[in-house]
């Protein structure tokens, strides 16, 4: 990571002083080979250079400013990077799917914010992570990385596929715990899905939907020592229409994770994760369990998750299980290589596969990969 002189430059020709004020570049470049394949008919396999297999691959700038007696005015701006072809990710401008960007230019999709914090704790403004999320991506040994030992609980179930506040918000107001609060931290969110709000006219239907992409969420949780624990949820307000008349289509997220670190087992952290969701008349459960095993520069990963999707009616519910082991050599504090294996089990008419492949219902998927990662 390198401050920017740049900044410092500009401060000076103007006469200002720049001592109480800093911007950072930062960024990661990850890059896998990978082999998926299925198995039933019509499954097929694929070779492919992945990115972001071990830790998602961005380009950011972050500032902060000294405003006195404990205060600052912060920003924030990351992009993600397709490194495997030079391109950049998508974006959502509104959390629905009307709001979904197209492929391929560089957008600050992964955070977007200005904030001022200070001892009452911090207020931001932009597209950020929502509380949902977080334990998604702290309790599973390999986050939330797109390479395939993802965890399969969020990719799987709606916060990964039909939502687009799945993992991020855009127009969010949010609200973050001082840490100084005995190990209590926590965070709030508004996010506006800014649709046109309409009365009622006569002959004219109303705007049922004027509320779609709006969200509200919140996670609290307790960190002391080796052990820590949140709790989040959240709600995604959707409509559909059935005879003129608004029927709820909200997307409800809860999740529970937790983890201990046993230092004197090497560090031996393991961690797991409980989730529940509804769509509708759709449900989702899923829990996790893994652990994160590090040994001098090298760290070994392993989880197992499992997903239940649960249809209207009285039919199986479709299952998808998941096994996923990983290895990390840290060349450096900067850059590592690594490889993962994974196995996707699929039952009751599930058909879940490892990213490139596709595989028949209550038929299995598999997958290996070798990577490096760099951070600067």
């Amino acid at each position: 990571m390198k401050k920017a002189v740049v900044a410092a430059a500009a401060c000076m020709a103007a006469g200002v002083a720049c001592a109480q004020s800093s911007v950072t570049l930062f960024g990661v470049l990850d890059a896998a080979v990978t082999y998926t394949t299925g198995s039933g008919p019509l499954s097929t396999s694929k070779w492919q250079l992945s990115n972001s297999a071990n830790t998602f691959s961005r380009l950011g700038f972050r500032g902060t400013e000294d405003l006195g007696g404990g205060y600052a005015a912060n920003f924030w701006l990351e992009a993600g990077l397709q490194n495997d072809n030079g391109s950049g990710f998508t974006t959502n401008t509104n959390n629905q799917a009307s709001g979904n960007t197209t492929p391929g230019g560089l957008t600050f999709n992964r955070r977007s914010t200005v904030s001022l914090s200070g001892p009452f704790g911090e207020v931001r403004a932009g597209r950020d992570y929502t509380p949902t999320f977080w334990n998604t991506a702290l309790f599973d040994p390999f986050g939330t990385g797109g390479g395939i030992g993802a965890n399969q609980i969020y990719f799987t179930g709606f916060g990964g596929l039909t939502s687009a506040t799945g993992t991020r918000a855009s127009n969010s107001v949010g609200y973050f715990l001082p840490p100084t609060l005995g190990g209590f931290y926590g965070q709030l969110m508004y996010a506006m899905g800014e649709n046109d709000s309409r009365s009622d006219i006569a002959g004219v239907l109303p705007t049922w939907n004027h509320n779609d992409g709006n969200y509200v969420g919140g996670r609290v949780g307790y960190l002391n020592g080796p052990f820590n624990i949140a709790i989040a949820t959240g709600r995604t307000t959707y409509t559909t229409i059935a005879a003129s008349l608004p029927v709820s289509n909200d997307l409800r997220v809860s999740n529970i994770g937790a983890s201990w670190t046993f230092e004197q087992l090497w560090s031996l952290k393991l961690m797991g994760e409980y989730y529940d969701e509804s769509q509708g008349t759709v449900d989702g459960k899923g829990a996790l369990v893994g652990f994160n095993l590090p040994i001098g520069a090298s760290e070994i990963k392993l989880s197992y998750a499992r997903y239940e999707r649960e249809p209207a009616g009285n039919v199986p519910k479709p299952t998808t299980s998941k096994w996923a082991l990983g290895y990390v050599y840290n060349l450096s504090k900067r850059s590592a290589v690594y490889a993962t294996v994974a196995r996707i089990s699929n039952s009751n008419g599930a058909a879940q596969a490892l990213s490139g492949s596709t595989t028949s219902p209550n038929h299995d998927s598999t997958g290996t990969e070798f990577g490096m990662r760099h951070a600067f």
